[in-house]
């Protein structure tokens, strides 16, 4: 019985021991089908995840080993795709040159007919629809509305366009519509208003024309407007790169499938086509290989794009193989002197040193005379604006002269007259044209069709505003002043400032100064670029009566007192003396006249509110008593409503040793609106936020967006925190990154990089900006500036020769001691420049009289 009892025990748990492994086993199998289907989906996920940075031609990159090194260009795309369909199907590495847009045509598109060239508005579908009766109709959807998808789902919304196999309903109103046409039956025959899409095109285009190439080319005979709605026949599409403009979740067709005939049979296509449209993909994703062309001429191939990162802020002295530039004059003292010299194409440029190999004599038909390479700054050179193009940008063939437009007209094609830019080449320009043919034509050849017709890019209003404003401005100071025209050199950034206000100040003011400055700003980050001038349609001129009634209400200072007293800024022992003051000239002085004031004429005495004059007289007192050793003003007894101002460039900053002068104007409702500052550029970008046009860019002058104490405030704001702040925060020792968006670039090796570019050609044209004013002081400030120079010539001179040496803008002071960049140097280019300039600041200094060999034995100081 004990024996029988434990056998059947045994028997038991032996049964027991193998359904738990076949339990095991079916659990184990399932586990590893999950986990396998887990990986699978991870696979896909990270697949579809994997998304690569897409690149353009004519996209700027640099290594994403080495970003502050050399750039490059992207000059070709190859690109394969994975393609799906609304039914599932998958291809897999499809060369995107065989894509094909679902339409010919898109809004945007350029086209050509005839001589004619203009600009796709709309495209109205053509679409076939085959009914479930059977019935055939052809309709010019004008109205989106007359077909409508039918249980439009995700995919259906999605898609912008009719294609092959969509079910749809057409409208009752429609059957009988002009726009439809049967082709099989009628609608009087018709039982289903459901229906299958069986083929989709463009069927009508509207065009909006923009010229034709006798208009261009000036010739009396112009050819009629065609009319605006056109069959796509008739057109021809300009277009280049298409392939290497796709994206994900484009749609798109084969190149074979889009040129397949479609079936005939009514019935076959209702059966056909209910399955989905097979023949429309989306991009589901994407492969690319980009080649770039590097600055310094070597070109890689097949590179993999996340090997390279996107430069979006481009120095203005950054410059490419194949590219036309024109040598700026070294200076230009008089307006008649030439803006520009010879035309060359740059060969090779050493983006690290900022040196450009090129190679001059460049001339219509080719190159001509002693043609030479040699190796130049890439200071003293600026992009050819006419021969420069945008990759794709439309340009148009042009004609010798006048007399051969005719000539011209019949001996061309006129898809051979436009064209897309595709590049520079062996000092030529290679264009694609309009009817496929790539050719190299000289840069006098073409034009581009924006620029030619003056058809520009609409800016903001306020950008306009501020320009035709600042145009108007200049011209008028011209005219008052008798300035030069002189050249404006394109340095075309500008920026915002990212120091902080106690490093930027601690050694620049006398303690009252700086608390005006910090009780102005809560926060250093207080201007910016490209801001909107706000413009005072009020102003005015002070008349006697006018001063005479305010002021018995209030007590006006002595004018006279006034200029025989120098106004004395506080004294702080703590603080270093920067400046060798020139001992005549007073720090704040009250004059007779302002006859070349920039705000001379400006008028409206009537409107002088309440109190104006008071404040006024405040704002003198504030002067005279608190203003810094590095800034001069000067006030009018006749015009108490201009002022004008001098600010010494500071210590350690590209402007060190530089006068910036600055015009002043209190509007009628001051202090209710900020005072309008004029700079004296003499053509000069010297500074992001001084324009050529001489506005000033600030805050706290209103012509930048702010908030709370960056914004001018009518009971606590002053010009003397106006003229701190242009010191402080506009003339710093950074000013690449006073540039909006800049100040993310801060710590950044191409920031830095920038930063060093920008304060070298800061210096160099803040020695430009001497000699102009030398030449032309402004007026009451002809001993002073006499002074200044005579005083700060020989250490001025000195410094440069010590940049000459390696030692890096700005870092020089007192007893040739560096600020903490002992281990940079300057470029090679800016060297090369600068001992161009230097001797031409040297004869102007001499010419003044001022003795420049004692510079030798001289430290440099600077400020």
């Amino acid at each position: 019985m004990d024996l029988f009892m434990i056998d059947s025990d045994t028997d038991t748990e032996s049964s027991d021991s193998e359904e738990l492994e076949e339990r095991e086993t079916l659990f184990a199998g399932h586990a590893q089908n999950i986990l396998t289907s887990l990986d699978e989906s991870i696979l896909k996920i990270d697949d579809f995840l994997s998304f690569e940075r897409g690149f353009s031609h004519g996209d700027i990159v640099s290594h994403i080993s080495d970003p502050s090194g050399q750039l490059g260009r992207v000059v070709d795309i190859d690109m394969v795709v994975d393609l799906e369909s609304q039914s599932g199907k998958v291809l897999r590495v499809v060369n995107s040159k065989r894509l094909v847009r679902v339409r010919s045509f898109m809004a945007g598109d350029y086209v050509i007919m005839g001589s004619w060239i203009g600009r796709v508005n709309q495209v109205i579908d053509l679409v076939k629809v085959v009914f479930n009766d059977g019935t055939k109709c052809e309709i010019l959807v004008k109205d989106p509305e007359m077909l409508v998808p039918v249980m439009p789902g995700w995919y259906e919304e999605m898609i912008q366009f009719y294609y092959p196999g969509q079910r749809v309903r057409m409208k009752t109103a429609s059957t009988g519509s002009k726009t439809a046409k049967w082709l099989c039956g009628d609608w009087g025959t018709k039982n289903s208003d459901e229906g299958t899409v069986c083929s989709a095109e463009a069927g009508l285009v509207q065009v909006y024309w923009i010229s034709s190439l006798s208009r261009v080319w000036g010739s009396c005979k112009t050819d009629p407007t065609p009319a605006s709605l056109q069959e796509p026949k008739n057109l021809t599409l300009l277009s280049c790169f298409q392939y290497a403009n796709w994206q994900l979740g484009d749609w798109c067709t084969l190149l074979d499938m889009a040129s397949a005939g479609a079936p005939k049979s009514s019935a076959k296509m209702v059966k056909n086509y209910s399955q989905g449209s097979n023949g429309i993909f989306t991009i589901s994703k994407t492969r690319t290989t980009i080649d770039v062309l590097w600055q310094n001429g070597l070109v890689s191939v097949g590179m993999d794009p996340r090997t390279v990162a996107p430069i979006s802020n481009l120095g203005d002295h950054d410059f490419w193989p194949e590219q036309f530039v024109l040598e700026k004059a070294i200076a230009s003292e008089e307006a008649c002197a030439p803006k520009f010299q010879r035309v060359g194409v740059v060969k090779k440029v050493d983006a690290l040193e900022r040196t450009v190999k090129v190679k001059w004599g460049r001339n219509q038909g080719g190159f001509v005379g002693d043609v030479k390479e040699e190796t130049v700054s890439a200071y003293e050179l600026v992009e050819h604006t006419d021969f420069s193009f945008c990759v794709g940008e439309v340009v148009v063939r042009l004609v010798p002269s006048l007399d051969k437009v005719e000539e011209a007209k019949s001996s061309f094609d006129s898809l051979l007259c436009f064209g897309n830019f595709v590049g520079h080449k062996e000092g030529g320009i290679e264009v694609k044209w309009a009817n496929g043919v790539l050719s190299k034509v000289d840069p006098f050849e073409i034009c581009g069709l924006e620029r030619l017709l003056d058809i520009v890019s609409p800016q903001p209003v306020s950008e306009v505003a501020t320009n035709a404003t600042d145009s108007t401005r200049f011209t008028d100071q011209q005219e008052n002043q008798g300035s030069p025209d002189d050249p404006k050199i394109l340095d075309e950034s500008s920026y915002d400032c990212v120091e902080s206000l106690r490093k930027a100040t601690a050694r620049l003011f006398p303690k009252a100064a700086f608390d005006f400055l910090s009780d102005l700003f809560g926060r250093s980050h207080a201007l910016n670029h490209s801001g909107m001038v706000k413009e005072e349609t009020n102003n005015l001129v002070v008349g006697s009566t006018e001063r005479q009634q305010d002021a018995n209400e209030t007590t006006k200072p002595e004018p006279k007192k006034l200029q025989k007293e120098a106004a004395k800024p506080n004294e702080t022992a703590d603080l270093p003396v920067i400046y060798a003051k020139p001992r005549e000239f007073k720090w704040f002085d009250v004059i007779d006249e302002f006859s070349d004031h920039y705000f001379t004429n400006q008028t409206g005495s009537s409107l002088v509110k309440k109190g104006w004059l008071k404040k006024i007289q405040q704002e003198w007192s504030i002067l005279e008593n608190n203003l810094p050793e590095s800034i001069y003003v000067r006030a009018c007894e006749e015009r108490m409503d201009l002022l004008r101002a001098c600010i010494i460039g500071a210590a350690g900053t590209p402007y060190h040793d530089g006068l910036f002068f600055f015009d002043i104007f209190f509007p009628a409702d001051y202090p209710q609106e900020p005072p309008l500052v004029h700079y004296h550029s003499g053509g000069l970008r010297v500074n992001p936020n001084l324009y050529e046009s001489g506005k000033v860019c600030l805050s706290l002058l209103n012509t930048w967006t702010g908030s709370g104490t960056e914004v001018w405030d009518p009971k606590s704001s002053t010009v003397l925190q106006v003229l701190l702040s242009i010191q402080a925060l506009v003339l710093n020792e950074k000013p690449y990154f006073n540039e909006a968006g800049y100040d993310k670039q801060v710590g950044r090796a191409d920031g830095e990089k920038n930063s060093v570019t920008y304060n070298e050609n800061a210096f160099l044209l803040s020695c430009k900006s001497m000699m102009y004013l030398i030449q032309k002081p402004p007026k009451h400030f002809e001993d002073f500036v006499r002074e200044h120079f005579t005083c700060h010539a020989p250490c001025l001179i000195a410094a440069c020769k010590a940049y000459l040496d390696g030692a890096q803008v700005g870092s020089l002071c007192k007893n040739e001691e560096l600020l903490g960049a002992c281990h940079k140097s300057c470029s090679t280019g800016f060297k090369l420049m600068l001992a161009k300039l230097l001797p031409k600041l040297i004869s102007t200094f001499t010419e003044m009289g001022i003795d420049c060999n004692q510079s030798n034995s001289l430290a440099p100081v600077s400020g």
